[in-house]
């Protein structure tokens, strides 16, 4: 069962073409094309063709084709700027039917930077219609977890995997079930109607320590809280920055059924972080701003 678009992409060769945002983009009839096809409309927006990293990685807006023909190099790819609001939705597939989905919505801030996303919402009739109509016609031979990106009512990514940074607020008889599924391909289960938030704190780039394991604790007591996720740190403490986006490092993810605990320990946190901030190489403390575009 994968957990991330890495696994999701070994252990899932017949559907790797999932990755391809422009295969996604053009079988919805989207205006859209690879690096070397000149664009036909602007405003447009860029990103890389495949990204397995996340976090929106170089993926931004251009208002002019000459802005977008100066800036954008191979790999990348163009397509009509949709509006609208951005969710997340998890479902589970089986063959071609779609027993559970569950809609995310995602407040997002500056350059791939986000607020926080509000877990389990109601389903918009019109992103279930389309996501069930993609896996009728393009996933009759798919058994799993999908999660699917939209804005508006139009899909921009699709993972063979569940969103595995909120599953906690599933419940445990989800997870259950998920597993069951992998094992035997059947899926029977309703989960219960939990959802909560999932609070993202950026700060922008900058060489922080790592918590200890005091204030760790610290952290993951407060109420409400129901899980907390760090980046990946190199083994000098510094935090790996592969996958980040131009707004900010995400430091960390706080999962809690209550919004207010979660906006309230963010900003505890990134106070603590911007307060770690290392020596650089010149001797004097590096102390970043605060980043508007994190919380």
């Amino acid at each position: 069962m994968p957990t991330d678009d890495a696994d999701a992409y070994r252990l899932n060769p017949r559907h790797h073409w999932l990755f391809n945002k422009l295969i996604v983009a053009e079988l919805q009839g989207l205006q859209a094309g690879p690096f070397g096809v000149p664009p036909t409309l602007q405003p447009l927006f860029a990103k890389p063709i495949y990204n397995l990293s996340g976090m929106s990685v170089d993926a931004r807006r251009f208002d002019t084709i000459d802005e977008f023909e100066s800036t954008l190099r191979a790999g990348m790819m163009w397509c009509e700027c949709l509006e609208g609001p951005h969710y997340s939705v998890d479902c589970v597939a089986v063959r071609g039917k779609v027993p559970w989905i569950c809609v995310t919505r995602g407040y997002p801030l500056d350059k791939g930077t986000w607020n926080y996303w509000h877990v389990n919402v109601p389903v918009p009739l019109q992103v279930e219609a389309h996501l069930k109509d993609f896996v009728a016609r393009h996933l009759d031979d798919y058994t799993g977890a999908l999660n699917f990106e939209f804005i508006g009512t139009a899909i921009i990514e699709v993972h063979p995997r569940i969103a595995v940074q909120w599953i906690d607020l599933y419940g445990d008889d989800f997870v259950r079930a998920l597993h069951t599924l992998y094992e035997t391909g059947q899926w029977d289960c309703q989960p219960e109607d939990e959802g909560g938030y999932s609070v993202v704190a950026f700060a922008p780039p900058a060489h922080y320590r790592a918590p200890s394991p005091e204030v760790w604790e610290q952290w993951t007591a407060t109420e409400g809280v129901t899980y907390m996720q760090l980046p990946s740190y190199a083994p000098d403490g510094s935090f790996n920055t592969l996958g980040m986006p131009e707004g900010g490092m995400r430091l960390v993810v706080i999962n809690t059924r209550d919004p207010g605990s979660g906006f309230a320990l963010r900003d505890d946190l990134v106070a603590y972080y911007l307060g770690t901030a290392e020596l650089s190489e010149q001797g004097s403390r590096t102390q970043p701003e605060a980043c508007q575009t994190g919380y």
